[in-house]
């Protein structure tokens, strides 16, 4: 069970826009079908003379210096370097207003002062967290190296600190901007099944194959799968901020241990089983369980990683919540319909349904076969 590996977002497997000049700001306008109303979906920023030169000036960064791309499905990350230390500026996408970073700063720093690995930001020269060029944010931060979660061993130690990192977020009331995320890993037992009627009619308004045809009657079917189960009750647990992206190269390690924790672009309310319910379906839908041919062996290596969790946990998992988990962990496939329903482009949107399509079958079975998954789940 090593190589723990799976595109965190459908945007991993998207080609994206590219801005004009490297200056401008090029947007898509959305219909947001999760809330009615029209949206700015901003493309991921691209590195330009202009930016990087804005950025020097801000921090006082060595000149002539050509800044290395880090990659990123979401923000762009450009690594510059400092005398005898490394700093990465994240230039946010235009939807991360000021109040959303500052409310991101916020709980980063309460997760660092409780002894959590958490970055410090690096002010600019005249003081300010973040700065903005154009439409977007940047902030700066010291580059940490080390292993992305990669091995068992890893995720396992990294369960265990994700425990703690929910211990402390459920304490932390959720400052303005953070509620919700304008795209997230992540969708609401109570907006499951609207969400992905919705998503099921876009689909079928371009669909030209059956195996498209089929993606939409799988959605539809698991969602339909999901409230007969019950999901939604779900929904009576305490919701809290959640990470929302904790996986691979978010979380970083030195010799066994986690010396960063990234990203918390992704972050939410929600149940706390939900984020919990990601990091399961990251593994069981990429090659961490490649060997494990039985769902049994599957169901008990998903338990491995459940118990790690709950041992960083100060107000351990309840029954009622282990008994839900099963069905958290179905619906997270359904995600890709909130990122879906930002897009007008049939293309993009075509990219989108087709990223996650392999994943609906397994969760639709455990949807409709719940109770080994509990059983295997449970105190």
């Amino acid at each position: 069970m090593l190589g723990v590996r799976r595109c965190r977002t459908w945007e991993s497997r998207l080609l994206l826009m590219h801005l004009d000049g490297g200056l401008s700001i090029e947007f898509l306008m959305a219909q947001d079908l999760t809330v009615g109303a029209r949206r700015m979906l901003p493309v991921r920023p691209m590195k330009s003379p202009g930016l990087i030169d804005a950025i020097v000036r801000a921090y006082n960064f060595p000149r002539n210096f050509d800044p290395i791309d880090l990659g990123g499905s979401s923000n762009l990350n450009l690594l510059f370097p400092e005398r005898d230390r490394r700093y990465v500026a994240r230039i946010y996408r235009a939807w991360v207003t000021p109040r959303r970073l500052e409310g991101i700063q916020s709980v980063r720093a309460t997760l660092r002062a409780a002894g959590l690995p958490f970055t410090q930001v690096r002010p600019s020269a005249d003081g300010r967290t973040f700065i903005s060029f154009a439409d977007w944010l940047v902030e700066v931060e010291p580059f940490i190296g080390g292993q992305d979660m990669g091995t068992w061993a890893q995720l396992l130690e990294g369960m265990r600190v994700l425990g703690t990192i929910h211990t402390v977020l459920s304490e932390i009331a959720a400052p303005p901007g953070t509620r919700r995320a304008p795209a997230a890993n992540h969708i609401d037992a109570a907006d499951a099944f609207q969400t992905t009627r919705r998503a099921c009619r876009a689909i079928r308004s371009w669909v030209s194959s059956a195996d498209e045809e089929r993606i939409a009657s799988l959605s539809q079917e698991l969602a339909n799968a999901l409230l007969s189960a019950g999901d939604e009750a779900s929904m009576r647990f305490p919701r809290q901020l959640l990470h929302g992206d904790f996986w691979d190269n978010n979380v970083k390690f030195q010799d066994g241990s986690v010396v960063a924790v990234l990203d918390l672009d992704f972050m939410e309310e929600g149940a706390r089983i939900d984020d919990l319910a990601l990091v399961l379906y990251y593994a069981n839908s990429g090659s961490t369980f490649a060997s494990l041919r039985s769902p049994f062996e599957r169901m008990q290596a998903l338990r491995e990683l459940v118990d790690a969790y709950d041992s960083g946990l100060e107000r351990h998992l309840s029954q009622e919540e282990r008994m839900a988990l099963p069905l958290a962990l179905a619906r997270t496939p359904l995600k890709y319909v909130r990122h879906l329903l930002l897009r007008t482009s049939v293309t993009e949107q075509r990219a989108v349904a087709q990223a996650e399509a392999p994943d609906l079958e397994w969760a639709l079975s455990i949807a409709k076969h719940p109770v080994p998954w509990q059983r295997a789940f449970r105190l």
